[in-house]
């Protein structure tokens, strides 16, 4: 068992306000589950999802898990259950960039693939979809791996996200899926209103003030951790995500399941 189906999680709400947003948009946000689950067929997660009465599911990448031994299967049943009843929009982790990338990942590859294709969702690689009506405008970025390694950290640059995925279209209120937070300086040059992270699993530790302990790149006290940034004219909202790998371990860090309401204002 990957993850004690007893662990309790949290739900937190966040509301955003934009004059280019006509009617309210409520979106759930899983990030990071890592095939993870809770209750048998994941059914407090997917209950809590229904819960919220979203108009769309987001997947902040990391949904499954690359490993030689992994099964795929919790996070895909979840998937499939809730992509009958929503529409779910599949940000690129990397995760999922690995197996898609390594041959060593083959079978899991393959998995990940029938998966999706069962469910009839794609993942959202350097595209964008529009709410019809409400002027909001959804992205998944999808970065080359070499930008996920540890120890020696590159830094992508706005240029390059142009290039991935031409100008947002400022008309509209852009919700950025970024999985990386750590590029927070260049998404917020690239512009988007809304930045949705994960990746940092809230620092897997968390100590009262100094906040997270430790990033996927092995950094002690990432600079992004968890919870809501902001510069220039974008906010990064960062989940602390809902499941764990390698360091099954998480203390001070409930995982959470973020609620997201986008509405017209300007508060």
């Amino acid at each position: 068992m990957k993850w004690n189906p007893d662990t309790e999680f949290e739900i937190n709400r966040y509301v955003f306000a934009s004059k280019k947003i006509l009617k309210p948009v409520t979106l759930s946000v899983i990030a990071d589950l890592h095939n993870c689950f809770y209750g048998r067929n994941n059914d407090r997660l997917y209950e809590a999802v229904l819960n919220e009465r979203p108009d769309a599911v987001i997947i902040a990448g990391d949904l499954i898990e690359a490993g030689i031994r992994a099964e795929e299967t919790e996070g895909l049943k979840l998937l499939y259950r809730l992509s009958k009843r929503l529409p779910v929009y599949y940000g690129v982790g990397n995760h999922e960039k690995k197996l898609f990338l390594t041959d060593k990942y083959l079978r899991q590859r393959d998995e990940l693939t029938a998966g999706l294709k069962k469910c009839g969702v794609k993942l959202i690689s350097n595209k964008s979809y529009s709410f019809k009506d409400t002027g909001v405008v959804i992205t998944g970025l999808d970065i080359p791996h070499e930008y996920y390694r540890r120890i020696v950290h590159k830094k992508i640059t706005a240029g390059q996200l142009y290039a991935l995925m031409g100008r947002p279209d400022r008309a509209y209120y852009n919700v950025l899926i970024a999985h990386d937070p750590s590029h927070f300086d260049t998404y917020a040059a690239y512009g988007p209103d809304l930045v949705l992270s994960g990746h940092v699993h809230g620092g897997i530790i968390r100590l009262p003030l100094l906040g997270g302990v430790l990033s996927p790149e092995y950094k002690l006290f990432p600079k992004y951790d968890a919870g809501i940034y902001e510069k220039k004219k974008t906010k990064m909202l960062l989940s602390r995500g809902l499941g764990s790998h390698t360091v099954n371990l998480r203390i001070n860090n409930k995982p959470e399941l973020i609620t997201v309401r986008l509405e017209n204002g300007d508060y």
